[in-house]
């Protein structure tokens, strides 16, 4: 064991085998949230008295910030995975509490259940863990696991949010000398378990927008994501997803509303801190509007076609959105979405039932240890083109990535939204 156990006590649910992630449907829980969305909520909820410094972190990835709070809003609840047992040793001798129970403690005051924790035993970590390690072994053996300029970008990026997830590589580390190269390599494992984990739940990975274009251009090894080439980064993912062949789909989500700059509106930046923020979030959550945008979404995720009624009616419930909050379209239109669906239609659920397992999405248990041939042929084909899509190796529910382009770059997020967010932080907690 490479780690630690942490107490169990504060986990909800326990994954200690593969029918165990059937609790994530059973519970509704839809998405699995990238870590960076999270640590970018907590450093930003903890104000300027606890995260001091953090502001440069903070700012330089924005995009994650308004995904956190549009996660808050538009999901009752939002699974938060434990990370103790994938560090392989203390980071810096602080011990586990500082990582999860600080931002459950603050998302979850006064009783609220916002944030569910879940504990993936480590056996089942290093099945992913194992999985992901040996398509990273590939990656490098084929070349750079990344374009110079985008290894470059990345690796400023965790320099900034002092990025300290250091999991061992094994003999992966006798390929890459380097130490830059190998931190470029834990950040790309972290994104291979965590495709893991969604894959074996059924549920879209969620990424904020600039980790997004990160991953996006690592997997075509593509230049660097810079704003000015976003689009033509997933012109170029969707342009690879249809070349694997008939029947893979990738479809552009419509545009779905960001809800922190309407929140800002109604804060006074200089007495109402990251607490109040939260708070009206949650609010905004149980608002008519709101609700009536949630189902129509949740309408068009389970839509394993994702039918042009289904994306025409959220259009329109995001409309309706706006108008009901007395809010333009332009102010709430921060992000848009893609939804790529690894998922090819000529296939369908019933070869899924036919192997023991559902394609569409999460419902019904994973048998078996392997998936059928047929199965396998089609996620390498797809996999080869776009790498690090899917896990090779693991049960196989869904292989749907949730990715986000910036409508506003980032440039433009820090000049609207950036002082007032600052002034937010700095009234924070004391």
């Amino acid at each position: 064991m490479e780690g630690p156990r942490s107490a169990s006590s504060i986990y909800e649910i326990t994954i200690s085998r593969p029918e165990d992630w059937d609790e994530f449907s059973k519970r509704k829980l839809d998405v699995v949230v990238d870590p960076f969305v999270f640590r970018i909520g907590q450093l930003f909820l903890q104000g300027k008295a606890v995260a001091r410094d953090r502001w440069e972190a903070i700012e330089s990835d924005l995009g994650a910030l308004v995904r956190f709070f549009d996660l808050i809003v538009l999901h009752d609840q939002l699974p938060a995975f434990n990370y103790y047992d994938t560090f392989d040793f203390p980071p810096d001798g602080r011990d586990f509490a500082e990582y999860n129970d600080g931002l459950r403690e603050m998302v979850n005051a006064g009783g609220d259940k916002t944030l569910v924790h879940v504990d993936v035993e480590h056996t089942v970590y290093l099945q992913a863990k194992n999985a992901a390690l040996d398509q990273l072994g590939r990656r490098i053996d084929e070349g750079p696991l990344a374009a110079p300029d985008s290894a470059k970008e990345i690796l400023a990026a965790l320099d900034a949010l002092r990025y300290e997830w250091k999991p061992k590589l094994g003999t992966l580390e006798e390929k890459l000398p380097e130490e830059r190269d190998q931190q470029l390599a834990r950040f790309l494992l972290g994104q291979l378990v965590f495709t893991g984990y969604a894959q074996q739940i059924g549920a879209p990975h969620v990424l904020a927008p600039r980790r997004s274009a990160f991953v996006a251009s690592a997997a075509l090894r593509d230049p660097l994501p810079q704003e000015r080439r976003e689009n033509a980064i997933y012109d170029e993912l969707g342009r690879r997803i249809r070349d694997a062949g008939p029947g893979w789909r990738i479809n552009e989500q419509p545009w779905t509303p960001s809800f922190l700059p309407l929140l800002l509106t109604r804060l006074d930046p200089y007495k109402e801190g990251p607490d109040v923020l939260l708070r009206r979030a949650k609010e905004l959550r149980e608002s008519k509007a709101v609700e009536s945008y949630r189902k129509s979404r949740s309408k068009l995720a389970d839509d394993a076609l994702v039918s042009e009624k289904a994306r025409t009616d959220l259009t329109k419930a995001a409309d309706r959105v706006a108008r009901e909050l007395r809010a333009d379209r332009r102010d709430l239109e921060v992000n848009r979405s893609i939804a790529v669906d690894i998922l090819p239609k000529a296939l369908g659920p019933a070869v899924g039932a036919a192997t023991g397992f559902v394609l569409g999405g999460p419902l019904g248990a994973v048998a078996g240890a392997a998936v059928a041939p047929v199965v396998q042929e089609a996620l390498t084909q797809v996999n080869n083109l776009v790498w690090g899509w899917v896990i090779d190796r693991l049960p196989y529910r869904s292989a749907r990535k949730l990715l986000s382009r910036s409508v506003w770059a980032e440039l433009e997020l820090r000049q609207k939204l950036g002082p007032d967010l600052s002034k937010v932080w700095q009234t924070g907690r004391s």
